[in-house]
């Protein structure tokens, strides 16, 4: 009887695991479309994890003690976060977005031989590190660039 229990309990945590995670960067004073956020995750089947920008100790753990795959998510100084993150991790994403990094905030992921997209709102205008400008509000870009990313993924299928 014992055995049955435990393998009923087993079954739902079995079917709500993770196939990966979405790591994903606030911004200043948190601000951050959780919504959006959670969008852009299911866009890849993923579970998201939000952490806010300064608190990469916290999701360098994390993914040490998961072992599924993940991206990187960081939304305005939460790009700065995404480089902290990097430069520490050992393990690499499978691919990294940032959305409405500041115009000097070093989003060239190269060095780390990792996909990336960023996003750049009007606080990006100038930006030196490569990336698309949308021409949206800084507290309506995330939701833009679900938009851009959907027309992507449906003009692929």
């Amino acid at each position: 009887m014992q055995k049955i229990f435990f393998i009923l309990l087993l079954f739902p945590t079995l079917a709500w695991a993770c196939p990966g995670y979405v790591i994903g960067f606030k911004g200043k004073d948190n601000r951050f479309d959780q919504q959006a956020f959670e969008q852009y995750a299911q866009h890849f089947g993923y579970c998201a994890q939000s952490y806010a920008w300064n608190e990469t100790a916290q999701a360098l753990k994390f993914v040490s003690t998961h072992a599924q795959p993940y991206h990187l998510y960081g939304y305005s100084l939460g790009a700065v976060s995404v480089r902290m993150f990097l430069e520490k991790s050992t393990a690499l994403p499978e691919r990294v977005i940032t959305i409405g990094a500041y115009k000097t905030t070093n989003v060239n992921f190269d060095r780390f031989g990792v996909r990336y997209q960023n996003f750049f709102d009007h606080s990006g205008r100038g930006q030196t590190s490569p990336g698309q400008f949308v021409d949206a509000t800084h507290s309506q870009i995330q939701q833009r660039v679900n938009d851009i990313l959907r027309k992507e993924l449906e003009s692929k299928h």
